[in-house]
């Protein structure tokens, strides 16, 4: 289906990136944005730990300036090419209620808990990540919340499934786009411990994207991920290094978790693989 070229953004935040649709060189300046971001984002952080502020507080602030420059300069972009380009929908917000809602974000619960036995192969994590994470676990909940299950799902799914596989979806095959976007997902990471976790989800997540088009799909299912990670850390008792694994002492119990979370996944996998993927409706 054609969208006219005489439509003009509306006041959703994500429509207003509808005509930027990222070439190979706007994922450059998208990239040098990134670091314009980085730049900014430190020296905010400096500023407000030498004000005093504790850590929680430092990274809920200073995270969401490192996407702002990028953003700036998609929004300009968008707003430039309304009426040179056909828009190509950020999301479609009729695909991310109901019962597609109840399967991703079991899909990507269950893909989570399948992904927990990795912990107990990886090296284990240095200081800078205890750190981070006794920083949320000991922070309030509310903040911890607000910094990893709406700042993080917001931005980071805006920029690897909005702006960068769906840039790729238009100039390589679906399975590639949805691999390379899924590595840049984790390495931003710039951790192991979170690098190989984020690059499987971001297989999911993708295609899930890939299917449906809806962005706010896949903030839903990374904020369920990420709720969990820090409900988990503020449970009394548990060390914010502790697994799955090591909160459930019957190992068949574990088993057989792990069995249900299997069947959920495959089960949204096929779910979403019955669906004609989002690009093909446009046309």
């Amino acid at each position: 289906m054609k969208h006219s070229r005489s439509r003009t953004p509306s006041f959703d935040l994500l429509s207003g990136f509808d005509w930027f649709i990222p070439g190979w060189i706007d994922f450059m300046w998208i990239g040098i944005m990134l670091g314009v971001g980085v730049v900014i984002s430190s020296i905010a952080a400096i500023s407000l730990s030498k004000a005093g502020f504790a850590p929680i507080y430092v990274q809920t602030i200073s995270y969401p300036l490192l996407f702002i420059p990028a953003m700036l300069l998609a929004s300009s972009q968008s707003r430039r090419n309304v009426f040179r380009i056909e828009p190509r929908p950020l999301d479609r917000p009729e695909n991310w209620k109901g019962v597609s809602a109840l399967v991703a974000v079991s899909g990507m619960l269950a893909l989570a808990f399948l992904l927990d036995p990795l912990n107990l192969v990886l090296p284990e994590p240095d200081e800078r990540i205890k750190a981070a994470m006794k920083m949320l676990a000991d922070g309030p909940i509310v903040i911890s919340l607000l910094c990893t299950a709406v700042f993080a799902p917001f931005f980071e799914e805006w920029l690897f499934r909005g702006i960068v596989l769906r840039g790729l979806l238009g100039k390589i095959k679906p399975f590639w786009a949805i691999l390379i976007s899924s590595l840049v997902f984790g390495l931003f990471h710039l951790n192991l411990w979170q690098a190989i976790p984020a690059t499987l989800m971001g297989l999911l997540l993708g295609y899930v994207y890939w299917k449906s088009g809806s962005l706010k799909l896949t903030m839903l299912m990374h904020c369920a991920n990420n709720t969990l990670s820090v409900i988990l850390m503020n449970i009394h008792g548990v060390d914010a290094s502790d697994t799955i694994y090591d909160l459930i002492p019957n190992k068949l119990v574990y088993g057989g978790i792990a069995a249900v979370a299997l069947a959920a996944l495959v089960a949204s996998i096929i779910y979403f693989s019955r669906k004609t993927p989002a690009q093909a409706k446009e046309e």
